[in-house]
């Protein structure tokens, strides 16, 4: 019987839904627009970025320069992507995955521009403690079915490996434990309309998989800002500052589906709105302790005249 024995990392970004305020304003007509396009922006910027980490893990996971520790054969997959490895003989290996710009790829989107893989640290990538560095040079998203709004990525971030990679042992028994560790400074995010933003990560995140098919996430922020856990920050399209912080890990599953988180609570703030929403909750706005959740809670305060509202918005 054949496994599949890839293990996907999937980073489902947190969404933000705005329903209408419960108390009216209308002077706050700009404020409203910019609340609900920044929080598309996070939505947007966190979910690509963890897209390009389930292309590394494809692209990685057969190549024994970067650490594959097993025989069986398997041909590495990205949608839209080819992958240069002319690079893997360099004194740091590096590999390039480069995308075509015309492939249609799940959720709608087709992507051009390439991501430069390099292991700065470490022997191989699978061995704990090693470290990726990840350029993005124009690598742009597009959404054909969303009036082809986009996207577009310049700078770096960096991966650790910090629990090692067995992938051996998962192709054996189906079962893994894998804890990675993320950085990124300083990156751009250029949007259709010439707006761009800048971007700060640190993130910590946990993959559990069970029985082959069965895969849980767990994200935590990574670094303290202020006494609060501080998953994302820096400036926004509109040249604000912003803060997004984690009050709880955020957890999602293969069984739910990663779009429909069973819990965790984020709070986004800028310099004239803060953002709650409390994740993986029942439709009266309680979060569960079991099983999956029908949505999320929504609450906001605008600045100035701290207008407030509050929402339970359903997955899709």
């Amino acid at each position: 019987m054949k496994h599949n024995w890839k293990i996907v990392f999937v980073i489902a970004g947190l969404i933000f839904f705005l329903g209408s305020c419960t108390k009216p304003a209308s002077n706050n007509t700009s404020a409203n627009s910019n609340v609900s396009q920044h929080n598309q922006d996070v939505s947007n910027t966190t979910t690509e970025s963890n897209n390009v980490n389930t292309d590394i893990n494809s692209a990685l996971v057969n190549n024994s320069v970067f650490g594959k520790n097993f025989s069986v054969q398997s041909s590495p997959t990205i949608c839209g992507a080819t992958i240069d490895t002319t690079g893997e003989t360099a004194a740091q290996p590096y590999i390039t995955i480069n995308y075509n710009g015309s492939t249609s790829c799940s959720p709608t989107e087709v992507r051009t521009g390439q991501i430069k893989v390099q292991l700065i640290s470490g022997t191989h990538w699978s061995d704990a403690g090693s470290v990726l560095e990840v350029t993005f040079i124009n690598y742009k998203v597009v959404y054909p079915t969303l009036y082809n709004h986009s996207l577009t990525f310049n700078g770096i971030k960096y991966l650790t490996d910090v629990s090692g990679i067995d992938y051996l042992s998962y192709y054996l028994s189906g079962s893994a434990t894998i804890q990675t560790r993320e950085r990124s400074y300083n990156m751009i995010v250029t949007f259709d309309n010439g707006q761009a933003s800048s971007w700060n990560s640190a993130r910590l995140t946990t993959w559990a998989a069970t029985n082959y098919t069965q895969f849980s996430g767990t994200v935590n922020g990574d670094t303290t800002i202020g006494g609060k856990t501080i998953d994302s920050w820096g400036k926004t399209r509109f040249n604000t500052n912003f803060t997004t912080q984690m009050i709880q890990p955020w957890v999602s599953n293969t069984t739910c589906g990663w779009w429909c988180p069973t819990s965790g609570n984020y709070s986004s703030v800028t310099d004239s709105f803060t953002v709650t929403a409390l994740l993986g909750v029942n439709n009266a706005g309680t979060q569960v302790t079991s099983g999956c959740a029908w949505g999320l809670k929504l609450n906001w305060t605008l600045l100035p005249g701290n207008y407030s509202g509050q929402a339970l918005v359903q997955y899709w």
